[in-house]
């Protein structure tokens, strides 16, 4: 009788799992699983916008890097020509002073425009509450930013001698390939003329030759030619110009630090959201070409300080960016997705130069 029970016994302890068990255990496993594709799936996303933030603010360094040393090579002159100006761009018609570059601002553009500034989701807003420079908006296609500056020596050519020469900055919107649908990206490029060239007609492209006067029009115009080193890629660069990728907004501040005033620091660029172009001459009636902007809309001054701004999209931000532009992605602010997913960089900058 006690070896049956213990038979018995051993049979039962023996047993598998019942249907229950195996169910719960098989929820619980799920459960578990659940959760940790949820903690994976954070982790990537939040993987994902650190890299992107890495490599925009490295995009966003690396161009203030270039254009705070030209800006400290600037040259001023009191002789009446324009030897720095800046011009707040409102519309990407790709016409004059005020327009877009490369001609390849297509439609449909979604950008919002310069009406209304100061609202949420206008692209102009150059007096923030806030009054700092990273917030900033300097209109639908930046900040047109051109100078003389006494680039370092190449050594490479006649062309490359370290002497002064117009340099361009501008936010171009362009296709990322010549295909036909190709995506529509924002980026920054940098125009570099020469400084001389001894055979025509790069000879009358030149700064020498077009003169150290920003609002010439070679410098404004095609008549300014579209070859590497011509004045006229001040106004429209070439593609191999490119200096940053996904760069959504670009501007700058100038003051001037008066000795006279006790070491006051004054605006001089931008003093409000009607203020549009900056020169810096000594010609208080010189307008840019092409067509003008109003002469109301117009401040002047010799700066002794900048406040650089660049914005650079992530690369998610970008794709988003790019589907609210092609009507892909609705029921979305184009601002809203700017700041969420861009990072902002801004530099003061002492300009070396004494006018």
């Amino acid at each position: 009788m006690n070896a049956l029970r213990t038979g018995r016994c051993t049979r039962a302890r023996r047993r598998g799992f019942t249907l229950v068990e195996l169910l719960v255990a098989s929820a619980i496993t799920l459960v578990l699983a659940g959760i940790m594709v949820a903690i994976l799936a954070q982790m990537s996303r939040s993987w994902a916008r650190a890299s992107g933030g890495l490599v925009a603010t490295q995009q966003a360094e690396q161009a203030l890097d270039l254009i705070a040393r030209d800006l400290q090579s600037a040259v001023l002159r009191r002789d009446g020509r324009v030897w720095l100006a800046a011009t707040v761009q409102p519309n990407q018609s790709g016409a004059g002073d005020i327009g877009g570059t490369l001609g390849t601002w297509s439609p449909p553009v979604r950008k919002p425009g310069a009406e209304n500034p100061g609202t949420p989701n206008s692209s102009l807003d150059l007096e923030p509450a806030s009054g700092r420079t990273e917030d900033c908006r300097f209109g639908m296609a930046g900040v047109w930013l051109r100078l003389i500056a006494d680039v370092p020596d190449r050594n490479d050519a006649i062309a490359g001698i370290s002497a002064p020469r117009a340099v361009g900055y501008q936010v171009v919107r362009r296709a990322v390939s010549s295909g036909t649908g190709a995506a529509q990206r924002y980026a920054l490029f940098r125009s570099e003329v020469r400084p001389y060239a001894d055979e025509s007609p790069a000879r009358e492209r030149s700064t020498f030759a077009v003169g150290c006067d920003l609002f010439a029009a070679g410098y404004n115009t095609a008549a300014g030619g579209g070859n590497i080193g011509d004045a006229g890629t001040v106004r429209r660069p070439r593609r191999d110009l490119l200096l940053a990728n996904e760069v959504i907004d670009f501007g700058a501040r100038f003051y001037r630090t008066s000795a006279v005033a006790g070491g006051v620091r004054q605006l001089l660029f931008p003093t409000g959201n009607d203020n549009r172009g900056f020169a810096a001459t000594a010609d208080t009636t010189a307008l840019p070409p092409n067509p003008t902007v109003a002469g109301g809309a117009m401040s002047y001054g010799m700066p002794t300080e900048a406040e650089l701004l660049v914005r650079v999209l992530t690369e998610e931000g970008a794709r988003q960016i790019e589907a609210l532009e092609e009507g892909r992605l609705t029921g979305a602010m184009w601002w809203e997705i700017v700041l969420a997913h861009s990072v902002v960089l801004t530099r003061r900058v002492e300009l070396e130069a004494s006018p």
